[in-house]
């Protein structure tokens, strides 16, 4: 029965029970509407890691817990939710950075209806990872908010703590690189790209 008032509850006001009653039942439901779209997060901003962004998953919960004086329950919990994500995944770069380069993952979404046949889509998702990994980690970040995890602008400069301008500079810088390399595949996408900012 209590469980199912949760499923009813804000994010918000899940967040407000654990700040003032250490709800377990609370930070529970918050894990389940939350951990898979951590996990693709992660999975995209972690070189494809499945292992690493699993424990991140589990990670961030943790901090939540540690660090739940600091939510604002005047604020959506998603976007701080993200924040401390993306700085996870900030201090993992700073820590290590990623080298490797992988075939599998992420999800060609609007990218894709340009290619006409399997081969051309692996060979342009190839093509797409590997301009995603080579931007800097704020491009990077950028980028996959934007188009993968579908935030919106204000939302992502939220979630970096940045200005809404910058963040609009580095989706530009992004996209123009992106396009910059998928250009060599076929000249439609970087005409496509463009129209995504």
């Amino acid at each position: 029965m209590f469980q199912n008032k949760l499923h009813t509850k804000t994010d918000e006001e899940l967040m407000v029970q654990v700040m003032d009653h250490h709800s377990h039942a609370a930070i529970m439901e918050l894990h389940r509407r939350y951990s898979q779209k951590l996990l693709g997060y992660f999975i995209k901003m972690l070189q494809k890691d499945v292992d690493l962004a699993q424990d991140f998953v589990q990670e961030i919960f943790l901090r939540i817990l540690e660090k739940k004086h600091l939510f604002d329950p005047e604020k959506k919990f998603y976007t701080w939710l993200f924040t401390i994500a993306s700085n996870m995944c900030k201090t993992a770069y700073r820590r290590a950075p990623i080298n490797s380069l992988s075939n599998d993952g992420y999800e060609l979404n609007r990218f894709s209806n340009l290619a006409d046949d399997l081969a051309e889509k692996a060979h342009f998702k190839q093509l797409l990872d590997k301009s995603i990994e080579a931007l800097d980690h704020g491009q990077k970040t950028v980028f996959v908010l934007r188009y993968m995890e579908h935030f919106s602008l204000q939302e992502i400069a939220d979630i970096m703590e940045t200005s809404l301008g910058t963040v609009k500079s580095r989706l530009f810088y992004a996209t123009q690189k992106i396009a910059q390399q998928l250009k060599e595949f076929d000249p439609r996408y970087e005409t496509q790209l463009f129209k995504l900012n």
